[in-house]
């Protein structure tokens, strides 16, 4: 600590320090016990780590409000069991089940509202009610800002009334039944309602005060009983969202740090796979749609996806690995060919949520902690002597004796570390995979290589010359393009690469003929220059391409009764896509996506997204939009509008 100090005032006395560089990313990480044995200390490592990455979150110019920190932990049995007996209520000995909720402050009727709807559905459900508690806060080491959009911080206690049901078969009772809350709630318009945490596990006490406050704030943790298997902590360093109460992290199965880039196309494929979600253990899907609430920024969209899967039998290991893959190569001479069969079956079943991401997650039996495929957010990890595993995103979080460490590190590109809470066991990321991989082996005899059986053979050009023109001229390429971006390409196997700038107007703006798909551009810093090339990145990118893994999600035994379909790239030869087109035979139709001048542009979407709809009723799997019959007299519609609408129509469908 000394040489740290004396390093520090070497940097600020040379002007090379400057305290802004320090705000930079969240701070997020993990305590665990590794014996399986609760204790304060495991508590009392997370509330000092906290306070410890301070600086990984932004502070308002009050210099009191900031933007979201909070500490994830068990339910302290002996110290809720107090608060019944206060309530009036003997605690029989079952599950203690909590609620920590946050309701509209200064509306004394929408608080009574959201109590009322509260009530009513845990009722329905077979719990029964010892009563509400009002949480000790103290305001005074709130902001101007945070005080001012502070909630009414209360709690619930609750118990179900069937002691036989096991702790997975509670915990999903408790989850329909808050989304089913959730949903009413939004029903009734009542707005700042947020559920933190409900649950018969862990606990959630979160807020917008500075990470070193959260112990002052909330009073609750100072009590000794306040004893936990696992403390997930989080500061927050808001990057796409605006700072609020709710989204505070950490949420309700994870908490992130770092930016989820591929959101919308999560979102919409998410919307996707609910048509298909089907499951036993629930009483009914529809009280768990939509699974991602509206308004959710991008962590806690993610975090939506992943509590679902978890409640649905998947554990967090095996969600991380779904949503947030390893990259990976069937080439691969690195890698396990058994953990190579658990990425290929795993893709095959949800789109990933690419990152950056570093996270920490629990589904209250496994508490882990991992990074996306890029490893661009840090996870460092600590275990010691006395049965400690400590990770986050910097070292020192926690003063440990050096003495004491058993072992250290940092987790590469894709990489788990966690411990089974019951058990206190710790697994490696080769333990997690191989665990994994063993139990999803025969999983792979659904997945079809299309490449290899089509290979690329007598590959004929269909245009050429005039023809080839016209096409192309058709299709919106200009000299330009041919020369300056293709021709580089087909000679020389590589991207074009321009300058750094980029002078073309929008397309919205330009005085001259733009086709639609430069219409759309990325949301926000999704920017790599020179471009991202799946050649020579493909350490972290891949073309791979699958159809047919639209499945049940919640249960793999069901997943899909067809075979799940896979391509080493989206783009198809012309002999590629004749073998393609037969191979499907009569389970395939082709769509014509021209229209001729008698028919205008609307109609003739219209009219594919009917043909659409009696392909998929008669059964058919394969639809394949063409627009190869332009000629004088037909117009093609352009494809990414033929795409768009046959699939959002589709999904309206069901």
């Amino acid at each position: 600590m000394e040489n740290y100090k004396k390093n520090l005032k070497m940097l600020q006395d040379g002007h090379v320090y400057s305290k802004e560089m320090e705000h930079d990313a969240c701070g997020v990480g993990l305590i665990a016990s590794t014996e399986g044995k609760k204790s304060r200390k495991v508590v009392e490592y997370g509330i000092n780590a906290l306070k410890a990455v301070w600086h990984r979150g932004a502070v308002d110019a009050d210099g009191k409000t900031g933007d979201g920190a909070g500490i994830h932990i068990e339910i302290p049995s002996d110290f809720f069991a107090e608060k019944i007996e206060i309530t009036g209520h003997n605690h029989d000995g079952s599950e203690i089940c909590v609620g920590m909720i946050f309701l509209p402050r200064n509306n004394y009727e929408a608080q009574e509202n959201a109590r009322t709807i509260f009530e009513s559905e845990l009722t329905k459900s077979n719990f029964s009610i010892y009563g509400w508690r009002q949480v000790p806060v103290n305001p005074k080491v709130l902001g101007e800002k945070a005080n001012l959009t502070r909630p009414e911080i209360t709690q619930i206690l609750f118990k179900h009334n069937d002691k036989n049901l096991t702790e997975k078969e509670l915990e999903r009772k408790i989850y329909e039944s808050r989304r089913k809350i959730e949903k009413e709630a939004i029903k009734n318009a009542i707005k700042d309602f947020y559920i933190c945490s409900l649950s018969s596990k862990s606990i959630i006490y979160k807020g917008m005060f500075l990470a070193e406050s959260i112990s002052d704030f909330y009073e609750d943790l100072k009590d000794e009983r306040f004893i936990s298997r696992f403390a997930i902590f989080h500061q927050r360093f808001s990057t796409n969202t605006a700072p609020s109460w709710d989204l505070a992290q950490p949420f309700r199965a994870i908490a992130h740090n770092g930016e989820i880039n591929t959101l919308k196309g999560n979102f919409n494929w998410m919307k996707v796979h609910e048509q298909q979600m089907d499951s036993p253990l629930f009483d009914d899907m529809e009280n768990l749609k939509p699974v991602i609430p509206p308004g959710s920024s991008d962590s806690a969209s993610l975090d939506s996806v992943f509590e679902l899967l978890n409640i649905s039998g998947h554990s967090a290991p095996l969600a991380k690995l779904m949503l947030i893959p390893d990259a990976w190569s069937k080439k691969s001479k690195t890698l396990p060919k058994d953990h190579l069969q658990l990425f290929n079956f795993l893709n095959s079943t949800m789109e990933p949520w690419d990152g950056p991401a570093a996270i920490a997650a629990t589904d209250n039996e496994w508490a882990i902690v991992a990074t996306d495929r890029n490893g661009l957010r840090p996870m460092r990890y600590t275990i010691t002597k006395d049965k400690i595993l400590c990770a986050g995103s910097e070292t020192g979080m926690v003063e440990i004796d050096e003495k004491k460490i058993v072992k250290k590190g940092r987790l590469g590109p894709g990489e788990i570390i966690g411990v089974r809470i019951a058990k206190g066991k710790v697994f490696t990321n080769k333990d997690i995979k191989d665990y994994l991989a063993k139990e999803f082996k025969h999983f792979n005899n659904q997945i079809i290589d299309l490449d290899k059986k089509f290979p690329i053979k007598n590959e004929k050009s269909i245009f050429s010359g005039e023809e080839l023109k016209k096409r192309q001229h058709a299709f919106g390429y200009s000299l330009e393009d041919l020369e300056l971006i293709l021709h580089p390409m087909a000679e020389d196997g590589k991207e074009a690469i321009g300058s750094m700038g980029d002078d073309t107007p929008l397309a919205v703006l330009s005085d001259r003929y733009r086709p639609l798909y430069h219409f759309f551009r990325q949301n926000f810093s999704q920017v790599t220059n020179p471009p991202i090339d799946s050649l020579r990145e493909n350490k972290v990118m891949s073309l791979k391409t699958r159809f047919g893994n639209l499945g049940n999600i919640l249960d793999f035994t069901n997943l899909t009764k067809e075979n799940i379909y896979v391509l080493d790239s989206p783009i198809l030869s012309n002999s590629q896509l004749e073998k393609f087109i037969n191979f499907f035979g009569q389970n395939s139709k082709t769509i014509d996506c021209t229209f001729s001048k008698e028919e205008n542009l609307e109609g003739a979407i219209e009219r594919i997204q009917r043909d659409a709809e009696i392909s998929v009723r008669q059964g058919l799997t394969q639809l394949v939009l063409s627009d190869k019959n332009i000629s004088n007299e037909r117009l093609p519609i352009p494809m990414l509008l033929s795409v768009g609408a046959v699939n959002t129509y589709l999904i309206k469908k069901n």
